[in-house]
């Protein structure tokens, strides 16, 4: 989402995102608000035993909030690994409630606390 008259990024108040990370993200097929499939259950029934995540928030240390949307963890792994190695730092998976509505500026410690994954570089 592009602003044209200021020209630069914009992103919810919570996010410590830019540009720069937004296209980090994309590059490795994580476009910000990804959506896997339109029917979740559906999407259960056809990955059994897979870890999925919708709906999911990725924090960093040094930015906060950087990412949103859903993550098969099971397929996506790899990728998101691509990621923390080009960032030089761990990604951290939260659950939608963990990162958002009054949870949004939470301590680092908090959202460390409540990581459904650690995706190390």
């Amino acid at each position: 989402m592009k602003d044209v008259q200021n020209n630069h990024w914009q992103f919810p108040s919570e996010f410590m995102s830019d540009g720069d990370l937004y296209k980090l993200f994309a590059d490795h097929g994580f476009i910000m608000g990804r959506m896997i499939s339109g029917s979740k259950s559906g999407y259960m029934e056809r990955n059994p035993g897979n870890k999925v995540v919708f709906n999911a928030n990725i924090v960093i240390k040094s930015r906060g909030k950087v990412w949103y949307g859903d993550l098969d963890l099971t397929k996506d792994l790899e990728d998101l690994r691509f990621v923390a190695f080009d960032l030089k730092e761990p990604l951290y998976v939260l659950r939608e409630m963990d990162a958002r509505f009054e949870n949004e500026n939470q301590s680092f410690k908090y959202y460390e606390s409540k990581a459904v994954e650690k995706i190390e570089p």
